[in-house]
């Protein structure tokens, strides 16, 4: 096991040559759900990316960095591996098989959304990213691309990966960050099977991170749209705004009421399929989704 989790850092340091001046990749974390106040089992997304220097180097060759939840959080739990599906061009050259990455664990075909670490209960995920394959010669289990992809990352912010977990059920603050960043930089690009050079980059971490706040949702009643205890014709408003928007918008808009309230066909989703049974709900049809 030790050897998969290693296996970006000895690629970064067998194929790094330190310049003099190093080039810089910088990594940041956002998240939709970022300073907002959400209820318990609210999806909060997160994604990485990273914006690499111009002028010195001719773009990104690995990237590798852990997303950890601060200790001091109210609740521990383990972190999910981030989405196989985020992983787009040209990020796939970083990842297997054409990249070279960690092995995938736990179901996934790739180690580039991050292996779960840690004390159980209260994983984190470590080294997601990889690297491209720059030797000039394909592997034989990854790197199976040569073709080197130039000036990635220096047209703006690059998304490495993207994510998602469910909020947990203990009120308070939440904090995640970015830590052990390492990343390098193509020096040049060589066709294959000539060998194309990589410098260590700078990879800076600092303030990457996001927090928010669980709140306790209000109690459950479906058709109750704007949460005030009662399901009638004053929830029109709060149902139309919740059809028409994310449930972390709703919530901003109606903090105190509940988004499944309206629910009301119990399909475990607010959309327009709703139209009909909340009517009913309103003028007499009481439902009940067990929410």
């Amino acid at each position: 096991m030790r050897t998969r989790v290693t296996t970006l850092v000895l690629v970064a340091i067998c194929t790094s040559v330190m310049a003099s001046a190093q080039p810089t990749a910088a990594l940041t974390l956002e998240s939709a759900q970022a300073g907002q106040t959400v209820s318990a089992g609210a999806t909060i997304d997160w994604t990485v990316k990273v914006a690499v220097s111009t002028g010195d180097n001719a773009g990104l060759a690995l990237v590798a960095v852990n997303l950890v939840q601060d200790p001091n959080n109210p609740e521990l739990f383990d972190l999910p591996q981030a989405s196989e599906a985020s992983i787009a061009a040209p990020m796939t050259n970083f990842s297997r098989p054409d990249g070279i990455s960690n092995p995938g664990e736990g179901g996934a075909t790739t180690g580039y959304v991050g292996s779960q670490r840690g004390t159980a209960g209260a994983m984190n995920l470590i080294q997601l990213g990889g690297a491209q394959n720059t030797f000039g010669t394909p592997g034989a289990t990854m790197g199976a691309s040569v073709n080197v992809i130039g000036g990635v990352g220096q047209s703006g912010p690059q998304t490495v990966v993207s994510g998602s977990f469910t909020a947990p059920s203990t009120e308070g603050t939440y904090t995640f960050s970015l830590s052990g960043a390492a990343a390098n930089v193509l020096e040049t690009v060589n066709p294959a099977p000539a060998h194309s050079p990589v410098i260590a980059a700078d990879a800076d971490a600092t303030g990457a991170s996001f927090s928010f706040t669980v709140e306790a949702g209000s109690t459950y009643l479906c058709g109750d749209a704007d949460g005030d205890g009662a399901a009638d014709v004053f929830d029109i408003d709060a149902f139309v705004y919740a059809i028409t928007h994310s449930e972390v918008e709703f919530l901003a808009q109606y903090p105190t009421s509940n988004y499944l309230n309206s629910d009301t066909n119990c399909d475990a989703a607010v959309d327009v399929f709703d139209i009909d049974t909340f009517v009913a709900a309103i003028t007499g049809t009481a439902c009940d989704c067990g929410y």
